[in-house]
């Protein structure tokens, strides 16, 4: 595909046809894996079960179509690590996506990849201030990945998604990847940069001085709102109303703003 998408990626997805991207998918799914590994082994976390009884997600038909894990752990309010899709139809969506808890102020981590057929691919450390008036936790936290993301947006490989939807569009930080291209260029451009991301954010949060217990409360406010709309509105929940029905939908928004928690 040439030039930058701005579409949603659910139209972009009915404008392809159908391919069977079980390969590419097993490869996401890997690397996704290897930034899991990263933040598992960095930081002290716990399995949440309360979603055990969908650890495997089925689909209308009964079909096995994803898996969704949650964790919490200290620094950590809440982790999904999850994957839905159908890669012999071209769509996959894989996350893994950090909250951290309102003891610390580094910003949480969101990562996704994914098929539509080409690859999506999205980092970003979601700012807990506004950014424009906190220039020093811009400087803090998001300067240590902005070179990285100035030698990537300049690469001509590297091919922006740009969400139609202005909330999420909103939602990125000065430093988000968030791309729609082929499998080799993601692979040879993308990839590591999105892995260094993850390794950078690991250490931000081990490293992390606490936040004054009066400013807490305000913090959690605003985190557990921001995490609620974004995965309430998210545009791309309509590819899995056809998947799994509205209901099964439905709750795993839920979970994934942590509605449901032991």
């Amino acid at each position: 595909m040439s030039g930058d998408t701005v579409q949603h990626l659910a139209d972009v997805l009915d404008s392809r046809k159908p391919v069977d991207n079980t390969e590419v998918f097993n490869y996401l799914l890997n690397v996704r894996e290897q930034a899991w590994t990263m933040v598992n082994e960095g930081l002290n976390l716990r399995r949440d079960m309360k979603c055990a009884d969908i650890e495997q997600i089925p689909d209308l038909q009964g079909n096995v179509v994803g898996n969704m894990f949650a964790y919490t752990g200290d620094k950590i309010d809440w982790i999904i690590r999850s994957w839905i899709g159908k890669a012999e139809t071209g769509f996959t969506n894989i996350h893994l996506t950090c909250w951290v808890n309102d003891e610390i102020d580094v910003p949480h981590l969101g990562m996704a990849l994914g098929t539509a057929p080409d690859v999506f691919c999205y980092a970003d450390y979601l700012p807990r201030y506004e950014p424009v008036i906190s220039p020093d936790h811009l400087d803090q936290y998001h300067e240590s990945m902005n070179q990285k993301w100035i030698e990537l947006r300049r690469n001509p490989a590297y091919k922006t998604f740009n969400p139609v939807h202005l909330y999420t569009r909103g939602t990125l930080s000065p430093i988000a990847i968030c791309g729609l291209l082929p499998f080799a260029d993601f692979k040879a451009h993308v990839e590591s940069v999105m892995l260094d991301y993850v390794r950078n954010w690991v250490e931000l949060v081990k490293n992390a001085k606490p936040v004054a217990p009066e400013k807490r409360a305000a913090l959690k406010q605003r985190d557990e709102l921001v995490r609620r709309t974004i995965v309430e509105k998210d545009p791309a929940n309509v590819l899995a109303d056809r998947m799994l029905g509205v209901p099964m939908r439905e709750r795993l928004v839920r979970i994934l703003h942590a509605g449901e928690r032991e």
